[in-house]
């Protein structure tokens, strides 16, 4: 087997991303999450605890726990407690729980190849402490500047013509970087970088704590105090719970106007609306959109002539975000649901295990570092250009699925609500429908499709030009459409992958076999047909109704893989989303 990892290590947070055996780069999930925090906890004992393990070990004594051991590459050696540890230590720490999590999804092989991302503008002294403390993890170490991978995973969806550049503003957990690249060659190059070190996420999360606290803290400003500020363990857990939950607040106002956080008595729940949010961080995020356009000058060119303005970095998904980067560029911008594990799953694409290709010209984008056995070096890499159409973009690795007999109900989220509509394993199968006046379900349209392409995990398709992402789960791999200007908040389209334990088109029988048995195990569900044709394709259909919606459901079967789409509609809704539905089915295609 051959293993290849990319681990993006991060100033708040750690994605790790994985190919075995040159397939698609896939998210490993650590702790039921696709990035792990990247704080460090010292133990007494020499133990370092890495991620959740140190968030939950700083509760017991915080003089131990460094939060942010990214900030501290320059230092040397930090104090934690009443331990003097060696940056590389902690760093390693970081990297080698990374790695650990990324061999135990891929049973424990050996790491053939280990790619590093690190910001444009690091120097060679700050890369060689990555590549002292990846020492030994991988047969092979590369570094990879973090928005020539970002520009590599674009590139994936999104043509970019040779000599064109492209904007990339990563707005991470503690900074935020805007770079230029561009394409030259068939290389990605980084023309100009430049960031604000002092804002990310971390700041938002304190800022929307501090704004609870002047809705909750005058009734009793004592107990507030004694919450921030107090050194009691009692006290300690109680905010590390709190800023969990703040920081979800955060992350719920990037899809929803307003939200609730639990408080600990005697404090009752806070109420926070995204304009209160919008509010605090107006004039960071002002300055931040104001990177994009002042790097693109800096590189001597328009902004006006990009290819493209791409957001990454977990804080992008916030909606001001955009709307900023718009006004101050003239520019659009993309992003994806998961924008924080962009680097990590374009490192790997950008670095390739075939030989160095000739002919390739250094420069401060194409430039890597290569470790193996006890020697380092630089040299000079290409990064290897997309084949024609691109790339597929990669799946989440979860946790692998049970088997598809076993039938669970899984949540379909429309404005809010958890609506539980089950297929077979662990991830439900939405599927899609049109029907004629006899039931019978029929296609509509076989024009070109337009419209943005989606190619989330192991499938892709073609977006209609007014359906927007809103969401989605990597557990199911899932993603989630909504119209851009609903009639109706039960107006969803929903495609998800359940992989399967056999090959679905050499045994279609048991594939059928076992849809059917789920059907007849439930209720509220009509219309089962193993041999439904829409959108061109042979699908397995059924329709779901519920009280207030319903949902036709077209399953598609491929290979390993269960891939389907779910059409949601309230009574009167069916007209208005079918056409919608008929073309994420009729360009879905299977990847894997």
């Amino acid at each position: 087997m051959s293993l290849r990892v990319a681990v993006d290590f991060g100033t708040s947070s750690t994605c790790v991303a994985i190919s075995v055996d040159n397939r698609e780069p896939q998210v490993v999930v650590v702790d039921g999450q696709p990035i792990v925090p990247s704080a460090v906890f010292a133990a007494a004992d020499g133990t370092l605890f890495v991620g959740q393990e140190a968030e939950r070990q700083a509760a017991v004594d915080p003089a131990r726990y460094e939060p942010h051991p990214k900030r501290r590459v320059d230092e040397g050696e930090l104090l934690l407690g009443t331990s003097v540890l060696p940056v590389v230590d902690v760093v390693r720490a970081v990297l080698t729980r990374a790695v650990s999590e990324a061999r135990h999804v891929a049973g424990g092989a050996r790491v053939d190849l280990l790619v590093l991302t690190h910001p444009a503008d690091w120097g060679a002294i700050r890369t060689r402490v990555l590549l002292q403390a990846a020492r030994g993890l991988g047969q092979e170490v590369r570094l990879v500047p973090e928005p020539v991978a970002a520009a590599v995973f674009h590139s994936a969806t999104h043509a970019i013509a040779e000599g064109a550049a492209l904007a990339v503003l990563d707005l991470g957990g503690g900074t935020v970087d805007a770079s230029v690249v561009a394409r030259s060659g068939g290389t990605f190059r980084v023309l100009a970088t430049k960031g604000d070190p002092s804002f990310g996420g971390a700041d938002i999360d304190q800022a929307l704590l501090e704004h609870i606290g002047t809705l909750v803290g005058p009734g009793d400003p004592e107990a507030w105090r004694q919450l921030v500020e107090g050194r009691e363990m009692a006290d300690r857990r109680k905010r590390r719970v709190l800023r969990q939950d703040v920081r979800g607040a955060k992350e719920t106002l990037s899809r929803h106007s307003y939200t609730d956080v639990p408080m600990p008595p005697p404090f009752p729940d806070a109420h926070v609306t995204r304009a209160d949010l919008e509010r605090l961080i107006d004039a960071p995020l002002h300055r931040a959109a104001a990177l994009v356009t002042s790097v693109v000058r800096d590189a001597g060119l328009d902004p006006r002539g990009l290819a493209g303005v791409f957001l990454v970095g977990g804080s992008s998904r916030i909606p001001l975000v955009a709307r900023l980067v718009l006004e101050q560029s003239g520019v659009v911008p993309t992003s994806i649901d998961q924008p924080e594990t962009v680097v990590a799953r374009g490192a790997l694409r950008a670095v390739s295990t075939d030989p160095l290709r000739t002919g390739a010209l250094p420069s401060q984008g194409d430039v890597t570092q290569k470790i193996t056995g006890d020697s380092t070096r630089k040299i000079t890499r290409r990064i290897t250009a997309s084949p024609p159409g691109g790339f597929p973009q990669p799946a989440y690795f979860p946790p692998a699925p049970p088997p598809a007999r076993k039938k669970s109900r899984v949540p379909l989220v429309v404005g809010g609500v958890v609506l539980l509509i089950a297929l077979i394993g662990a991830s439900v199968a939405y599927a899609l429908t049109r029907k004629d006046n006899t039931g019978t379900p029929t296609t509509t349209s076989s024009s070109a499709p337009q419209g943005k392409t989606i190619a989330q995990y192991d499938y892709n398709f073609t977006a209609p030009v007014d359906w927007i992402q809103t969401g989605g789960d990597p557990k199911k791999r899932e993603v989630l459409l909504k119209p851009e200007a609903p009639s109706s908040p039960l107006d969803v389209i929903a495609v998800n992958e359940n992989k399967l334990t056999y090959n679905a088109t050499q045994d279609r029988a048991r594939a059928e076999r076992e849809l059917r048995e789920g059907y007849d195990k439930r209720q509220n569900v009509s219309g089962f047909d193993a041999s439904a044709d829409f959108g061109g394709k042979s699908v397995v259909y059924y329709r779901e109704e519920a009280d207030t919606f319903t949902v036709d459901w077209y399953v598609i079967l491929q290979d390993d893989a269960q891939v389907s789409v779910g059409c949601q509609f309230p009574a009167s809704g069916e007209e208005r989303v079918r056409p919608a539905c008929e073309q994420v089915v009729r360009t879905l295609t299977v990847t894997s």
